[in-house]
């Protein structure tokens, strides 16, 4: 059964840190400057601070077990650069990666480390009152692919989507519902304004009230919507609806819990939020008795707890910054543990054209939807796109570099890199070669190796993206490796006269490939076979 290196190197440090010091530091082990090795830990710098030791007594008392350990196992050098402990692998285990990853393409990246734990991710969660935006696409490939990436750690991970069908909102919609009907003279002063409800409204046709015109157009918006996600090759374990929160027992006991906390002032339930790390205190129950939009997002994050998930992740807009604390505060009341949400705020996108900004009005209800996204620049680029930068980071989109069909595109040349494997396999079997029984000790020219130790640290980036929640490491990565991979095939041949080498050259690109192809697919992006 293969194991990651990192982890074999880092339990062991912890190991010989518990035996030989009675402390196991937080420490790392990650990928290092080729020029090092290919790991390195700053075990020796950590333990040296919190013993008064120096790094290098620290470094004396563990090299030899280190030596001894994995010279023969692990790697073929060991060495202590400015307080880290350096590794450089050995061959074989980089060999033996590459077999997986050539031989097992649906396993090879699956990791253990999530251990089954249950964990909600909830995003996009648009307002049922129009079509879906740009800031909807960001987040919704930001949120699948992390779900999709948590899984392959070992994570039981689901999306979610929140449908806020409840409140004044559904009334504005509603009422302007019924302004284009004709049966109002203006639309109300929050109403919505989008020629996107000329169609809602000649679907509708007839209306009573502004409530029941804003529910149906909500729930024709909401089918809307799903499409358009579906499109993106976004789909949501569960979809919830605030006006089903509103009607749950789970209200009840939610108001109990927090009985213990909350306070009278000028007619309104107060709750002490302050109490629990919180700015101020929040209204629960406004003055006329309507509790407010706060109180049932509490009692629906308690239903997410209530259905088993340990964890909650939720991607926010960036006017959500104050909602985290609040809400931390109440699942903290209730017994829960605010430790069990976190919340990624998700930053804006700019749209960019001919190098200036695509600029539209929201006031006019002007704005460049998900779907005409799509039109212009296709799933794959705008899925790619959106996780080249950190969610806490503006993102401008460039949307005639998305359109184009080059090496300066990011997604087509990474693309380009598994069509390219695919073709290359495909011209060697026609000459009777293919990467079966191939020896990988062939592969030795140093190009070789860093392609190989790159395909490494796959497994270790899919732990990184999981732990952090950072799945915008992913295209970066691929970036890399397709540019390796691409440098190096301009500069020798695969298939050459010596049957050994080419196809231990076809292994190593078949593995290139695969892994490829398994990073665009934790991405939501395709990997074609031709191009």
């Amino acid at each position: 059964m293969w194991k990651r290196p990192k982890e074999e190197i880092k339990e062991f440090l912890e190991r010989k840190a518990r035996e030989k010091f009675g402390e196991v530091p937080g420490f790392f082990v990650r990928e290092t400057d080729e020029k090092f090795g290919d790991y390195a830990s700053n075990i020796a710098l950590v333990l040296a601070k919190k013993l008064q030791k120096s790094p290098g007594e620290i470094w004396e008392a563990l090299s030899h077990d280190l030596e001894k350990w994995g010279g023969e196992l692990y790697f073929s050098e060991l060495n202590f650069v400015s307080g880290f402990i350096n590794f450089k692998l050995r061959d074989e285990v980089l060999h033996s990666f590459l077999n997986e990853a050539a031989f097992r393409p649906d396993d090879f990246h699956r990791l253990g480390i999530g251990k089954g734990i249950r964990v909600n991710v909830e995003f996009v969660s648009a307002n049922p009152t129009g079509p879906l935006n740009v800031a909807n696409a960001r987040a919704a490939a930001v949120g699948d692919s992390l779900v999709r990436i948590l899984r392959a750690a070992g994570y039981r991970a689901d999306s979610e989507y929140y449908v806020n069908d409840a409140g004044g909102q559904i009334r504005a919609l509603g009422g302007s519902i019924l302004w284009r009907l004709g049966k109002r003279e203006e639309p109300p002063q929050d109403g919505y304004l989008g020629d996107y409800l000329v169609e809602i409204a000649r679907r509708l046709g007839e209306a009573e009230n502004e409530l029941e015109a804003g529910s149906k157009a909500a729930d024709m918006i909401l089918e809307n919507q799903m499409e358009t996600l579906k499109r993106f090759r976004v789909s949501f374990d569960a979809v919830t609806r605030e006006s089903s929160i509103r009607k749950s027992p789970l209200v009840e006991e939610v108001k109990e819990k927090l009985e213990p906390h909350v306070y009278t002032s000028e007619g309104a339930l107060y709750f002490r939020s302050s109490q629990f790390g919180d700015e101020k205190d929040r209204v629960l129950v406004r003055s006329n008795g309507e509790p407010t939009y706060y109180f049932f997002d509490l009692v629906y994050h308690y239903d997410k707890f209530k259905r088993g998930y340990e964890y909650m992740i939720d991607l926010l807009g960036p006017d959500h910054h104050g909602h985290i604390a609040r809400m931390k505060a109440g699942l903290e009341a209730m017994g829960i543990g605010g430790g069990r949400l976190e919340v990624l705020i998700v930053q804006q996108v700019n749209l960019v054209r001919g190098g200036e900004r695509v600029v539209m009005s929201k006031r006019k209800g002007e704005f460049f939807t998900m779907d005409q996204l799509l039109d212009e620049v296709g799933v794959d680029a705008a899925r790619f796109f959106f996780l080249l930068r950190s969610v806490s980071s503006h993102l401008d989109f460039d949307l005639d570099l998305a359109r184009t069909l080059g090496r300066e595109n990011p997604v087509y040349y990474v693309q380009y890199l598994h069509a390219r494997t695919r073709s290359l396999l495909e011209f060697a079997s026609s000459r009777g070669l293919s990467p079966e029984g191939a020896d990988p000790s062939k592969l030795e020219l140093p190009e070789e190796r860093t392609i190989l130790r790159k395909m490494l640290f796959f497994q270790d980036l899919i732990e990184e993206i999981a732990r952090n929640r950072s799945p915008h490491l992913m295209p970066h990565y691929l970036l890399e490796l397709a540019s390796l991979y691409h440098n190096y095939y301009q500069k020798v041949r695969i298939v050459t006269e010596d049957e050994g080498l080419s196809k231990a050259r076809l292994l190593l690109s078949l593995g290139v490939g695969n892994v490829v192809k398994k990073g665009l697919e934790l991405i939501g992006v395709e990997a074609p076979e031709r191009m």
